[in-house]
């Protein structure tokens, strides 16, 4: 049995948010780098200015332009001293993002688990790098981080000497974009690894986050789980 017809057609608007968007993701419009003005666009695709305001807010609300109202719109990047702590669930008694300081980092290549495997989409065949990042917030451990990323979405990264520690950084780096973010925060008594990783007891409380994020086509492109050890300093969780 056919679709209604009308169910298959999608908004003009989202058609060209659409069109907008692949010129990000092939490199036309580089992150940082601004857009043509509203008129150039709208002229040039053959929509209303309308419609195509209503496109550019969808990028927008994606977060992944921004408009500045007598400056003109812009890819985001961290060119620009945008922040790309978006995915940055930490939050100080100030409401800014806590990244701290990465002590420890080490980047293995790997097989994926079956729960890596099914979190990620991905092949028996293929292979996941791993990091495991120690993050310092005044001086003392507050981060352990385990990110698992498809080594096939990032291909060398492995082997790289320097890489970002944020990971809207990290995948611009790789000419990804990433869209969305989703997690679970819950209270767990901390793991052996995770208590030597934060210098705390073995089964001492900590927060655990578990998060996946997901690019422009809605693909997963990384799986992290990240354990906490809060003081009042930083104390405040926030999934955007």
């Amino acid at each position: 049995m056919n679709e209604d017809p009308k169910f298959q057609v999608r908004p003009l608007y989202l058609q060209v948010r659409d069109a907008l968007l692949a010129r990000i993701k092939d490199g036309k419009w580089r992150p940082g780098g601004n857009l043509p003005s509203e008129i150039d666009l709208y002229q040039e695709m053959g929509v209303s200015l309308g419609t195509l305001r209503k496109a550019l807010g969808v990028l927008e609300a994606e977060q992944l332009i921004v408009r500045e109202p007598g400056r003109g719109t812009f890819v985001r990047g961290h060119q620009r001293g945008q922040t790309l702590d978006r995915f940055n669930p930490m939050r100080g008694a100030d409401g800014l993002p806590v990244g701290g300081q990465v002590k420890t980092r080490k980047v293995r290549l790997g097989s994926p688990t079956g729960g890596e495997r099914a979190v990620l989409r991905l092949d028996a065949s293929d292979k996941v790098v791993r990091i495991h990042r120690i993050r310092l917030h005044e001086r003392r451990p507050f981060a352990y981080e385990l990110v698992c990323l498809p080594e096939r979405r990032f291909p060398g990264l492995a082997a790289r000497a320097e890489i970002p520690d944020n990971l809207e950084g990290l995948a611009q780096a790789w000419g990804i974009l990433v869209a969305r973010a989703e997690g679970q925060v819950r209270a767990v008594p901390a793991s052996p690894a995770a208590a030597a990783a934060l210098s705390v007891a073995d089964g001492a409380a900590v927060l655990s986050l578990e998060r996946i994020a997901f690019d422009t086509d809605d693909q997963p492109v990384e799986a992290m789980t990240a354990y906490f050890d809060l003081r009042n300093a930083y104390c405040r969780l926030e999934m955007r």
